[in-house]
């Protein structure tokens, strides 16, 4: 999977005080976060033996009402997945449900490493966000996804490295 992050957002919440009845460390009590996910999948590219999607995420973290959480978060993430599948044998539908569930996972664990790494040097300290299934977009319909997709979904290929000279002394 190739993935590259159109935006990035991490707040701290002014005013947050660490609650002492859960322990300081990685990992928020999840209980206290509210936590939304928009997906989006596109067709990029399909032929006999595979698929290509694109897989755009984005997630906004923050506070449930009457609690408090220690940041503001909105991330959006796109990637593109292939997905393995013979045409032949009628797969095409699977391989868009798997290519949903598994990129918007794969996505998610991307986020949760930024925002991990983003909070250690933060305010108020390190925040891991908790695991996630996304089996339940297996059960949503194409049309329901299609106004989030874009066919830009897919990254743009990185440049290769421009090799660097010594000067010369």
């Amino acid at each position: 999977m190739e993935y590259t992050f159109d935006g990035v957002s991490v707040m701290p919440v002014d005013g947050y005080e660490a609650d002492p009845a859960f322990a300081p460390g990685l990992v928020f009590f999840p209980g206290k976060l509210a936590m939304s996910a928009d997906t989006g999948l596109a067709l990029l590219d399909e032929q006999e033996k595979y698929s290509d999607f694109g897989v755009k995420l984005t997630l906004r973290v923050g506070p449930k009402e009457g609690t408090q959480a220690p940041y503001n978060i909105q991330v959006s993430v796109r990637g593109t997945v292939r997905m393995h599948l013979t045409q032949a044998q009628g797969q095409s539908e699977e391989r868009r449900v798997r290519a949903l569930v598994n990129g918007a996972s794969l996505l998610y664990g991307a986020v949760r490493e930024m925002v991990s790494t983003i909070t250690s040097r933060s305010a108020h300290g390190p925040l891991l966000l908790p695991s996630l299934s996304f089996q339940d977009l297996a059960n949503q319909q194409p049309d329901s996804l299609a106004s989030a997709a874009l066919p830009a979904a897919a990254p743009a290929k990185r440049k290769k490295a421009v090799a660097r000279t010594k000067p010369k002394v």
